[in-house]
């Protein structure tokens, strides 16, 4: 499939044993037009040395943010790296945001992408309620969409495998984003909402993540409830 310049990013936490299967998983797709940055909050077990010497060392396709310092968590890892691929030239038009833990599988990306191309701003990788189940089954859904906003296309607003085109991530503009952990999820679909972009579904099968993995989960009651006031108060 031809298209335009697209990044991965994918924040990561002491994923050094899922390194090789998500990467692999990306290169075995073949496509020159697809680039990879690992946002890495200085895992311990040295996530971010092991992809920097195997994969981003001498690559123009792969590159690596090494996060040290006190903000660590998914949300910020993956606001740095928004904000990175924003600024990057060439420019990229799409940009995918996917988990490091062998819960988001790589052979998706072509379609959506496929699906920015076709003229979505947003698509969501929305999950089967059983693990393992085909695109006929039912999706994951999550309460509080009314407190968040998000936009009534999306079941399974709580996903984090995303896909974006360039314009929509300029307008959801990561560097007014605040939630630093999981909880970005929600604000982001809460500022889709807002912003009444285009946002289309891709059935997938759920996936366990990795019990090993640090970072995950979804918003709070309380974090949605925050969204809520937020929004009325036009701060999202």
């Amino acid at each position: 499939m031809s298209h335009d310049l697209a990044l991965v990013t994918i924040p990561t936490l002491n994923e050094r044993e899922n390194l090789d299967w998500f990467m692999e998983g990306i290169l075995a797709l073949k496509d020159d037009r697809l680039h990879v940055l690992v946002a890495d909050d200085d895992s311990l077990d040295g996530t971010w040395r092991t992809y920097g010497t195997k994969y981003a060392a001498d690559s123009e396709r792969n590159h690596l943010i090494r996060r040290p310092g006190h903000d660590k968590g998914q949300g910020y890892a993956l606001r740095d790296a928004w904000k990175w691929a924003l600024e990057h030239q060439p420019a990229y038009a799409f940009v995918i945001a996917m988990a490091g833990n062998r819960t988001d599988d790589p052979k998706y990306i072509p379609q959506m992408i496929a699906a920015l191309q076709g003229g979505a701003d947003m698509v969501v990788c929305e999950r089967s309620l059983q693990p393992g189940g085909d695109a006929s089954a039912p999706r994951r859904t999550w309460g509080g969409r009314g407190l968040i906003g998000a936009p009534a296309s999306v079941k399974d607003y709580e996903s984090g495998f995303r896909g974006f085109t360039r314009a929509a991530l300029e307008k959801i503009d990561p560097k007014t984003l605040r939630s630093g952990d999981h909880g970005l999820k929600a604000e982001v679909m809460a500022r889709a909402g807002k912003l009444k972009l285009r946002v289309a579904t891709l059935p997938v099968p759920f996936v366990a993540k990795d019990p090993k993995h640090e970072q995950g989960g979804n918003a709070s009651f309380g974090g949605k409830l925050g969204l809520f006031m937020r929004r009325m108060t036009g701060g999202v």
